[in-house]
């Protein structure tokens, strides 16, 4: 187990708990990131950087990494500039600088013989690993529309838009429904005093505080009543309708789905603009015609700019697919992480919490994934029960009702109860998953300590 390496492909938000992870397992890794420095989309060099005056939509305590705190003085929700400082001080603190290769893009990888071969941009020879670790992110790259006619005004995606500034002096309409969609709606009706906002689908738009509390800290607090999830939802309900009320009081549709079969939309100032009169809300786009865009129920606006939120795609344009997903587009993944028939490839952050933040769950996984190797070389006992566990189980680590709509939804968790399973599977574990493989006790106090809150 000492000889073998594995390789970690990003060194984002899901990556770094990765490298992390097995680092001080004493496991042999080597990590390659793309970029000069750590953050993936928070890192305000990448190309696919977060829209600049973005804000975390998970709160900090359901986001930050559980062996890492956050100054006192920063606000629940993080900007993207202080999700970039904390990410690359998570990296420092840790030493995880030296542990990454930057400016080294992975162009493909695929199994050869017992093993992985790996190929870096620049340079022909494969490199070969024991294992792959995917972290790669999936929010770059964008997914766009296709509608009846053209338009010569100024199209692109949301992922182009990066300052307001790109915003100032245009009539903006945008696509979509999510949460970069009115991040970007509510600057534009900000800067020039109206803007258009069509889906062809509406959601459930959720107030980022509830009752003086983050609402994704009350969602999870409320998890660990015992109620049945029908009633749980039910009194969700509830609850929004004396929040947010109606739909139709803003001039919206109705959710064509019940709350939480699609992904909610985490908003403060989106409904504001509503009611205020300075974001238009439309249904879906039937053609376009010049500057001008005709909507389905026969209405038309003049615009000069269309950005599309219209979400990304699922890719891996370093590998076969086919590794992770199964025809339908699905994971095939052991809660999304491992491999089930072979202990040698693994994915992080590859799911979308309904609320919480991905940060924190891909920590879990991390932890997870380096507590079975070292299971695999010092209890094989405990490696044995977790491969077969991995081949045959489907735990219940959603909100219990189908979803619909975008490709993002089949990989839709609830933040507590994924995160509870995690705990539960370290806490089996035992000794091995807070020792390196030399024995040595993990500095891992924070998370031992939520450990042993689970019963």
């Amino acid at each position: 187990m000492q000889q073998k390496r594995y390789c970690i492909i990003g060194a984002g938000a899901c990556g770094l708990p990765v490298v992390k992870a097995l680092a001080e397992r004493g496991i042999a890794l080597d990590c390659f990131e793309a970029l000069g420095d750590v953050g993936g989309i928070w890192n305000h060099q990448s190309p696919h950087r977060v829209y600049g005056s973005t804000h975390l939509n998970s709160s900090m305590k359901l986001t930050r990494y559980r062996d890492f705190n956050a100054a006192e003085e920063l606000p629940y929700y993080l900007s993207a500039t202080q999700a970039e400082d904390y990410l690359r001080a998570y990296a420092k603190h840790f030493g995880l600088y030296d542990k990454i290769t930057f400016n080294a893009e992975v162009t493909w990888a695929e199994r050869d013989g017992d093993g992985w071969a790996v190929t870096l941009k620049g340079d022909d020879a494969k490199r070969h690993y024991d294992g792959l670790i995917v972290a790669n992110g999936h929010h770059w790259s964008p997914r766009l529309p296709d509608y009846e006619g053209s338009f010569t005004g100024e199209i692109i995606h949301s992922h182009d838009v990066k300052s307001k500034d790109q915003l100032k002096g245009k009539r903006v309409l945008v696509v979509g429904a999510g949460n970069s969609a009115v991040d970007i709606l509510s600057d534009a009706a900000a800067e020039n005093g109206r803007a258009v906002h069509s889906m062809r689908r509406s959601y459930y738009f959720f107030p980022k505080m509830v009752f003086g509390k983050p609402t994704d800290q009350f969602v999870d607090l409320t998890s660990r009543w015992p109620l049945p999830r029908s009633v749980m939802r039910w009194l969700y309900r509830m609850g929004m309708g004396v929040l947010v009320g109606k739909h139709h009081r803003y001039g919206l549709p109705a959710p064509d789905h019940d709350l939480f079969e699609a992904h909610p939309t985490a908003c403060t100032t989106y409904l504001d603009h509503i009611v205020h009169g300075r974001i238009a809300a439309k249904p879906g786009i039937e053609r376009l015609e010049g500057k001008v865009v005709h909507f389905s129920d026969g209405t038309r606006e003049e615009v000069d700019m269309l950005i599309f939120a219209t979400g990304y795609e699922l890719t891996f344009p370093f590998m076969d697919a086919s590794h992770v997903l199964n025809n339908e587009g699905r994971s095939k993944l052991f809660l999304h992480c491992f491999d089930r028939s072979t202990d040698d490839f693994f994915v992080v952050g590859l799911f979308e919490p309904a609320e919480g933040g991905v940060w924190q769950l891909a920590d879990y996984q991390a932890k997870l994934i380096g507590s079975y190797l070292v299971s695999t070389a010092r209890a094989p006992e405990k490696a044995a029960w977790f491969a077969e566990l991995k081949r045959e189980a489907h735990p219940d680590i959603g909100h219990g009702i189908p979803y619909k709509g975008t490709m993002w939804h089949k990989f839709e968790i609830q933040h507590y109860r994924f995160r509870k399973y995690m705990k539960r599977l370290l806490k089996r574990f035992g000794p091995v998953a807070e020792e390196a493989l030399d024995g040595r006790k993990l500095e891992t106090e924070a998370v031992r300590q939520e450990l042993d809150e689970v019963a």
